[in-house]
């Protein structure tokens, strides 16, 4: 898959981008600045350092790509050096030499996974930079994702493709292979500068992107991943420890790997996924047997957070067809006066049906609503979680 992103601006990132930008013009006036881009895979890192080159190149500065500037007397042309890696200790730049070297008018930019140790770890003696910065990037927020949604479709969007978007979340490169994908598949078009979805089927892409970044974690990082998305995302480290055969202890480097994925972030002190997508296509990764064994031995340890077991199993209350289509609708996006429509109800009896749902399974939104099905193994979406072969 091509790693090459779309030239869109830095949506969410305005706060990022304007310390770029300081940093430019610190060089501009003489003075120099280090800046590392820190963040999960897919969270804007590559692309936040081609805006800047960018950027610089329109002000005129001379850019290097990985090249140790020659210190030239009197040379006051800004410089901006981008190292698209980290800084490796005693290595320079890829092969024997000198790191940074803190000369006048110039900015180096790196791009540095989310985790890395602190700079002088790095072995850059930062004490000569008039700035060094740090940029972490996380998650784009429900606005931002919005909008980078829209500048992909050079549209605005309907209200079921906003719905949709709202399960991938604010991770930027799933986000931009599904929309991709859509667009693809032919499962959005637009109409008078209206994009409108015409089937919620999740694309291939977002499939791909994520079996992508799980083949490239050792196998314990993708081991946690999956349990987490099979069984139950607040599942506690003593559970996942024993489950995965090693000490609580031991899951500390395996959890940062995991955050550093993409996949997870902190929500609230502990482990979640960043969007049900996330979590739905990483458990399609894992064969419906060993699905149904690992909710088996989960249940077998006990305990109070023990997820329910699969719906052949499930003790829990029972469904009817009707409230089992309406999972499916809100899986789709779908309004309540579009449910109506699609089942030849009035609204007043869809919002009845829907909040006796909420009530069944304690929840008080479409989102939570989902992923408490999709922990009871409810088929809430069968293309989405369980897709018959194609």
């Amino acid at each position: 898959m091509s790693s090459t992103l779309p030239a869109l601006p830095q949506r969410g990132r305005e706060s990022e981008t304007r310390r770029v930008y300081e940093a430019l013009d610190c060089a501009c006036t003489g003075g120099n600045a280090l800046m590392y881009v820190v963040g999960p895979r897919g969270m804007g890192k590559t692309r936040m350092l081609q805006e800047a080159a960018e950027t610089a190149r329109r002000r005129g500065f001379r850019l290097l790509r990985g090249e140790v500037p020659a210190a030239t007397p009197g040379d006051s042309v800004p410089t901006l050096v981008v190292v698209d890696e980290p800084f490796r200790p005693g290595s320079g730049l890829g092969r024997e030499g000198p790191g940074p070297r803190p000369s006048s008018h110039t900015v180096w930019m790196t791009a540095s996974p989310a985790g890395t140790p602190p700079r002088r770890a790095d072995g850059i003696d930062a004490s000569p930079f008039l700035c060094t910065t740090r940029l972490v990037l996380g998650p784009l927020s429900r606005g931002a994702a919005r909008e980078l949604a829209s500048d992909l479709l050079d549209a605005r969007l309907d209200g079921p493709l906003l719905r949709l978007l709202e399960q991938v979340g604010g991770h930027p490169g799933l986000l931009i292979e599904f929309v991709r994908g859509l667009q693809e598949e032919g499962s959005v078009r637009t109409v008078s500068g209206v994009a409108e979805l015409v089937t919620s089927r999740v694309s291939e892409q977002a499939g791909f992107y994520v079996r992508d970044t799980l083949a490239v974690s050792s196998g314990l990082c993708r081991q946690l991943l999956c349990l987490m998305a099979v069984l139950d995302d607040g599942c506690g480290p003593k559970t996942l420890a024993r489950l995965l055969g090693t000490s609580t202890a031991a899951l500390i480097p395996v959890l940062e790997e995991a955050y550093a994925t993409g996949l997870l972030h902190d929500q609230g002190g502990a482990p979640a996924f960043v969007s049900l997508l996330v979590r739905c296509l990483v458990a399609e990764t894992v064969p419906q047997v060993l699905r149904t064994a690992l909710r088996r031995e989960r249940a077998a340890l006990g305990g109070p957070t023990a997820p329910p077991p699969p719906l052949d199993e499930w003790a829990g209350p029972e469904l009817d067809e009707r409230q089992r289509l309406l999972l499916r609708l809100v899986a789709e996006g779908l309004t309540n006066q579009e449910m109506a429509g699609r089942l030849q109800l009035s609204p007043h009896t869809v919002n009845y049906h829907l909040r006796k749902l909420f009530r069944t399974f304690g929840v008080g939104s479409r989102i939570d609503l989902l992923n408490a099905a999709v922990r009871a193994g409810v088929p809430v979406a069968p293309d989405l979680w369980d897709p018959e072969p194609r």
